[in-house]
Order: C-alpha cells, then sequence, then structure tokens
C-alpha cells in the first residue's frame, strides 16, 4: 500500500493527545516496536508507529489516526511482531524482548507431544479438545510432524490462564491480546513451543459476535510453536489481528516449509526410495539423526541400504528376471545380501547366472536375446547379437555376458536417466549425465548412485516445493 503524503516522518508525536499517547506506546512496548528505554515522544518512536502501520497495511504517516487507533484496540495475538527494530540514527538494536521471541528454532524430531493442562469452562470441554487436535492437524496437513496428545511430559504445554501467569508475559484481560505461544527450543527454555489462552475471553466453536473462536486462535498460536513469526502479508494464518484463515495460506505454507526442511527431506526418502508413507517412528528417528550430526549421506544410504528397500529391490529382481514371485528363503537371502552392501547390480548378475535362469534359456542365443530384452529394453542388434555370441563361442560365461551387459554404455546411461527422472524430476544435463554414467561402468553400486542423488543439494531443495 502507498504511504499517503503528510507530515514531517521525522516529527516527534508531539501532537498526539495524552489517551492516544498513552495507547500507541502501550502497544508499541508490547508488541515489540519500542523498548522501554526509548521515549515515545521521539524520533525513533515515530518510526514505531509507522512499523506498527506497516504490519497492518496502514498508511505509514507516524500518526495516530483514527485507522491507527483501531489497529492498537483490535482482538489480536500477544506474540511480538518484531525483534531487533534499529534505531535509525545509532544502528543499534531498540527492541530488549525476552529471548523467547528470537527467530529461527525448529523442533529436532518429527513426533511432538501436548498436554493440555486445563481448558475454558466457556463451552464443551471435549469439543474444545477436538478443536486443538484439529488446528494442529492444520499444521501436519502441511508439513510432516506428527502431534499426539500426552498426559505424562510434553513437548509443548497448552493452558487457560488471568492476567500475570507466570511466563513474563501477563495478560491483559478481555479484548486485545487473546493468546500467545513461544518459540522451540532453545528459545523460551521450560516454556519453548508452549501455548497461552487469556481466560479471560469468552471463548467459542466459531467466528461469531460474542467471544473468539478457540480453533482459528489456537491455528495461529500453533504456528509460533513450530517457529513461525507474525506476516504483513493478508489474508494469511500468521497475521497477528484476529480472525485470521483457519487454513495456511501460501505464505504460511512456504514458511513453515523452510523451518522443516529437513523433516520433509526425510519424509520424502519413505515416499521416493521406499514407495510409501513415512510411520512416525520411523520417521522421528531419522529427523533425529539429521539433527544429532548424521550427514544427509549417512542418512540416505540408511534409507537405501535398509532391508525394507533391499526386500523391494529383490522383490522385483524376482518379477522381472524369473517371472515369479520370491519364495520366503529366497527373499530373505537376497534381501540380507543387499542390505549387507551387494550392489543392484551385482545381484542382477547372480540371478541372470542362476541355474533357474539357465533353465529358462539354455540355449546361447536366447540368453544374448533375453539380456537385450530385459535389461536394455529392445531387441537385439545384428552386430551387437553377433558379437556377444562370438564371445560365448570362445568362452566367456553367462556371468561375464551378464556383466558386460550390466556394465555396458547403453545401460549405465539409462539407469542414471531414470536417476534424473525418478529423484530430480528432469531431463539430465550432459556434463552431468557422462559422470554418472562413467561411475556406474566403473560399478558403483546402484544404491550408492542413488544416495548421491537423494542426498545432493538440488534433491534437498526442490523436495520444500515438492511436498
Amino acid at each position: 500500500m502507498t504511504a499517503r503524503s503528510g507530515p514531517d516522518p521525522n516529527r516527534s508525536l508531539v501532537g498526539a493527545s495524552a489517551s492516544d499517547a498513552k495507547l500507541a506506546e502501550n502497544y508499541l512496548r508490547a508488541f515489540g516496536y519500542l523498548p522501554e528505554d526509548v521515549p515515545l515522544q521521539s524520533d525513533s518512536g515515530r518510526a514505531a508507529v509507522r512499523a506498527s502501520q506497516a504490519m497492518a497495511l496502514l498508511a505509514t504517516t507516524g500518526d495516530i489516526d483514527e485507522a491507527t487507533r483501531t489497529v492498537f484496540e483490535q482482538p489480536r495475538c500477544g506474540f511480538p511482531d518484531r525483534q531487533g527494530v534499529e534505531d535509525p540514527r545509532s544502528g543499534k538494536s531498540l527492541t530488549s524482548v525476552a529471548e523467547f521471541v528470537a527467530f529461527g528454532t525448529v523442533w529436532d524430531h518429527a513426533v511432538i507431544t501436548y498436554r493440555i493442562n486445563n481448558l475454558s469452562p466457556d463451552f464443551d470441554q471435549n469439543r474444545q479438545r477436538a478443536l486443538i487436535r484439529a488446528a494442529w492437524e492444520r499444521w501436519a496437513a502441511v508439513v510432516p510432524l506428527v502431534f499426539q496428545e500426552t498426559t505424562g511430559a510434553p513437548d509443548i504445554e497448552i493452558r487457560f490462564a488471568r492476567g500475570s501467569h507466570g511466563d513474563g508475559s501477563p495478560f491483559d484481560g478481555p479484548g486485545n491480546i487473546l493468546a500467545h505461544a513461544f518459540f522451540p527450543p532453545p528459545n523460551g527454555g521450560s516454556l519453548a513451543g508452549d501455548a497461552h489462552f487469556d481466560e479471560d475471553e469468552q471463548w467459542q466453536d466459531g467466528v461469531r459476535p460474542g467471544g473468539f473462536d478457540l480453533f482459528n486462535v489456537a491455528v495461529h498460536e500453533f504456528g509460533h510453536s513450530l517457529g513461525l513469526n507474525h506476516t504483513s502479508v493478508p489474508n494469511s494464518t500468521m497475521n497477528p489481528f484476529y480472525p485470521v484463515p483457519s487454513t495456511p495460506a501460501a505464505d504460511d505454507r512456504e514458511g513453515v516449509r523452510q523451518i522443516y526442511r529437513r523433516h520433509i527431506w526425510a519424509a520424502s526418502l519413505y515416499r521416493d526410495v521406499l514407495g510409501r508413507r513415512f510411520d512416525d517412528g520411523g520417521l522421528d528417528f531419522w529427523v533425529r539423526k539429521l539433527f544429532s550430526n548424521s550427514s544427509p549421506e549417512q542418512v540416505a544410504r540408511g534409507f537405501l541400504y535398509s532391508l525394507e528397500n533391499s526386500g523391494r529391490i529383490a522383490t522385483d529382481l524376482y518379477f522381472t528376471l524369473l517371472d515369479r514371485a520370491p519364495e520366503p528363503a529366497g527373499l530373505d537371502h537376497w534381501r540380507t545380501q543387499l542390505a549387507g552392501g551387494l550392489g543392484r547390480q551385482s545381484a542382477i548378475v547372480a540371478f541372470l547366472d542362476s541355474a533357474e535362469y539357465r533353465g529358462k534359456y539354455p540355449a546361447d542365443d536366447a540368453f544374448i536375446d533375453s539380456l537385450y530384452r530385459r535389461l536394455l529394453r529392445r531387441p537385439p542388434d545384428a552386430g551387437g547379437y553377433r558379437y556377444w555370441k562370438d564371445m560365448m563361442k570362445g568362452g566367456m560365461s553367462r556371468y561375464e555376458v551378464a556383466r558386460g551387459f550390466v556394465l555396458s554404455d547403453e545401460y549405465c546411461r539409462a539407469y542414471a536417466r531414470g536417476l534424473y527422472r525418478n529423484y530430480l524430476r528432469r531431463e539430465p544435463e550432459q556434463a552431468g549425465w557422462d559422470g554418472w554414467t562413467g561411475r556406474l561402468k566403473a560399478g558403483l553400486n546402484h544404491q550408492d548412485a542413488e544416495t548421491g542423488f537423494v542426498a545432493s543439494p538440488e534433491y534437498q531443495n526442490a523436495v520444500v516445493s515438492w511436498w
């Protein structure tokens, strides 16, 4: 919004009435625009008014006009809007808000527990509990986090309180501040993530006159509990002024996904490597690994060489090469071998050299033809067919022939191209394609090549927008 023309923006609030000045001072100090040691009647005080007007998308005049007074009295979240405001003269921070409002923290696990310490007497408590659960689910639909209510020691405590309630941020009675919440650890110490609702408000189910919608306010506050700050973007859940959209908007989704990008990456490995949705305990395990100094490469290898993925590879080889489902003993054997470090291409060669495969193609010419069709996915060309037939006549074993196909430029190039398409959702650039093809021809395990793709910065960045 373009600011309208007005008085000199550098003059102080000399003309403000005493009641307007007091209203402005209380608001600006409460929401992080003006520290206690900076007077309202100063250039910095006028700058603070302009900053609060910008957050509310008003003309940034620095005057306390009717629209600005309305904002100062509007029901809203008690979480400060600004942290680290700079004095235009000194360049030093003007805010001295508590440490818990510092931005940038994130939960270092995926299963986040909450405990409801008490509920409001204003309406049915079972319904309140359901609304709180539904508010968490709005964020679980945006990022791979699991919210579980507990009666034990929680990550997040939720409670209703009046006035001063032990967190250094007292409520103000009916109206204005409705609730507040704290960022994830380490900010806030024992209060990290906690959400408090002002019991002096009239809480209700639904946005309508006479009270405040618990669900609407909870969705907003839980955004703070996850690490989101306020935004001036209109129609966003993290706008500070009640009511807000109860479904996180594009601005909210982009912000929380950037905060939880490592969680999204781990969850994406379940989807893209294992072909399924994450299980709660497994995701929590891998996210904790990422936050305890395990590298993306180590976590990716954990997925690629897991018993689950190894079983998927082995099952696929049975169907692709032997045209049947695996028997339990055989599946267990190959799954164990692959999880122990055997490369997928080595398993392919072993299948092709097996007695069962020999029984399917006892003649050398049929064996060669099958390799073209099953591995290269095309009929044999005359020159290539003749080459391999001559090699077998000269004494080359089936094992060596199969290995020659699996390490051929054609097979490795096709496999590398598939990695680009499957994981990066694009066609390969020539230099990268040539590089991966060369490494595969030199014997790089297929699982290690996949590790390189899913641990790459390109994939890690891309999955945030694909979630």
